[in-house]
């Protein structure tokens, strides 16, 4: 047992929500800030053999929602299935044929919502597929249609009140638009726009969303801004590199990555998140000052870092693994 004083201290310490994966095996564990030893893991489960892990903590509680693939070889478009992970309780499947490599959307309220779909024959063009968002209740696993169409997929950008924003792609065009959860009525917030969208940032307290687009047939990127209630768009910033990575800071400020050990800094050049090595940092998670990111290194595992009120704190992850950080519990 842990000494009394140590266990009143932790008790009060946040804990963020890490999901690592070895081979095909995914472990949920509950790190408190500033603690140097690893937790033991809370939950496992098995997936594909490579499989991201991609989860989201349900709010005011200690359950993650997490998708993983589990094929590893063959059209993964939608191997993916939807997990439910709680202490002291095995796995749970929720729901099956999620979109490949997509993480389940939990608004704050905590409603869940899934991309999934069906693949339709194969083309020497763009497959049109079957697709569908649904919500799913994290406890029952029961289903409810919120939108359907056809094409190559429905990416969940985000939320902005009761509304979903979804990137989708399908042969008439790419687009986003807005679903409402409850009347399901459906706003075109942009009509058109490329299909090489990527790395989607909805900032509900600014009605905005960012993300990284790409010029067709050429090698420029740009990180571009809608409001999510005009539909105004604007082009922020360009770069020759994909991983432009656009991020929104607690006041507001746009950060971006110019390029692998640059950190992130703002539109005016101010250095904001250190590089934390050779990759990129990607900001994942903030929560009331705490701010938790990884550094993502090509063709190799991540690392976690964190800060919380500007200065940096120490954040212990297993090593050699893939990572995701499904959130924090205060």
């Amino acid at each position: 047992m842990l000494p009394l004083a140590l266990a009143l201290v932790l008790s009060a310490t946040p804990e963020v929500a890490i999901l690592s994966s070895q081979g095909e095996v995914a472990e949920l564990r509950f790190q408190p800030l500033g603690l140097t030893a690893l937790t033991a893991p809370v939950a496992r489960f098995s997936h594909g053999e490579g499989s991201a892990v991609l989860g989201s903590l349900l709010p005011r509680s200690r359950v993650v929602i997490a998708s993983a693939t589990t094929a590893s070889r063959g059209d993964l478009s939608f191997s993916n299935v939807l997990v439910r992970l709680e202490a002291g309780k095995p796995a749970r499947l929720l729901a099956s044929q999620l979109a490949y490599g997509s993480r389940p959307l939990v608004t704050a309220e905590g409603r869940v919502f899934i991309s999934r779909g069906v693949a339709g024959p194969d083309s020497d063009e763009l497959r049109v597929d079957a697709l569908s968002v649904e919500e799913i209740d994290p406890a029952t696993a029961r289903t409810r249609p919120v939108y359907a169409t056809q094409g190559a997929f429905t990416f969940l950008a985000g939320a902005l009140g009761r509304e979903l924003i979804i990137y989708e792609v399908t042969p008439r065009a790419a687009r986003l638009i807005a679903v409402h959860v409850d009347t399901l009525a459906v706003r075109e917030v942009l009509p058109t726009m490329a299909g090489l969208a990527h790395d989607f940032v909805v900032d509900a307290a600014r009605r905005r969303v960012l993300f990284t687009q790409g010029t067709p047939g050429g090698r420029s990127w740009f990180v571009e801004e809608v409001d999510l209630v005009s539909g105004a768009s604007k082009r922020l910033v360009e770069g020759p590199e994909v991983t432009l990575l656009p991020a929104v800071w607690p006041d507001g400020r746009v950060l971006i990555s110019t390029g692998a050990g640059a950190g992130l800094e703002t539109l005016g050049g101010e250095r904001v998140v250190p590089a934390h090595g050779a990759g990129f940092e990607r900001l994942v998670v903030q929560h009331q000052g705490l701010i938790v990111g990884l550094h993502e290194r090509p063709s190799d595992f991540p690392s976690v870092f964190a800060t919380q009120h500007g200065k940096p704190v120490t954040l212990a992850a297993p090593s050699s693994s893939r990572l995701d950080v499904a959130g924090v519990i205060p």
